[in-house]
């Protein structure tokens, strides 16, 4: 039991979901940094055969869609809320996630941010949960149809705030309300797009995962 606590917390010393979109603005767009990228067929461990991780954007992010006329959507297996303010992802070996050796949680699904008035549409698909060496949540950014990054670093947190929110569950564990918070890069992507950023280390929003071990 000790070893799956270890590995839960250090699987969600990040998870987290974000999002993130695009229309032109005026000149070149800011610089994406990739990290190094192995793609979902690296296969490693699986930290919980069943569970789930629910989603709930913070209200300045809430603000921010709303302001811009942005909707979120879920690439399954991920699902939106009902309100369209948050999403589930599925957690385990029955979804096909799982650590890799660059200490990532792959997550085959995804999220979309999509502009009405525009047509502008972003998704942020692979989907990884880094462990180190900065936690937090990375995807693959594609803007239109157009790949722009193959990973990058969308909202962060930090361990002491994972370990401040984690709690032992008959069936296994669970993180409740894990703080994540916008990066620069997304900031700069989000002001360049739309010319109105998420700004930078504000609440993105929280993750509530919840690892099951015991059928």
């Amino acid at each position: 039991m000790t070893m799956r606590l270890f590995r839960t917390l250090a699987a969600l010393a990040l998870a987290g979901a974000m999002a993130l979109t695009a229309a032109p603005a005026d000149a070149s767009p800011p610089a994406v940094p990739a990290a190094p990228h192995s793609g979902p067929s690296a296969l490693g461990p699986y930290i919980s055969p069943w569970g789930s991780a629910h989603v709930r954007v913070s209200d300045t992010t809430r603000q921010w869609l709303d302001r811009n006329g942005i909707k979120l959507g879920a690439i399954a297996p991920f699902t939106l809320d009902e309100d369209g303010y948050g999403y589930e992802l599925p957690i385990g070996s029955t979804a096909g996630d799982h650590l890799d050796a660059k200490g990532r949680i792959y997550y085959p699904g995804g999220v979309t941010l999509t502009q009405e008035s525009t047509g502008t549409k972003a998704e942020l698909q692979a989907t990884w949960i880094r462990v180190m060496p900065q936690p937090g949540y990375a995807a693959g950014i594609r803007l239109n149809g157009q790949q722009i990054s193959p990973e990058t670093l969308i909202a962060y947190t930090t361990p002491a705030e994972v370990l401040a929110s984690g709690r032992p569950t008959l069936k296994g564990f669970k993180l409740d309300r894990v703080p994540f918070h916008v990066t620069e890069d997304t900031a700069d992507l989000t002001r360049f797009w739309f010319g109105d950023p998420l700004p930078a280390d504000s609440l993105f929003g929280t993750l509530t995962p919840r690892f099951d071990y015991v059928p």
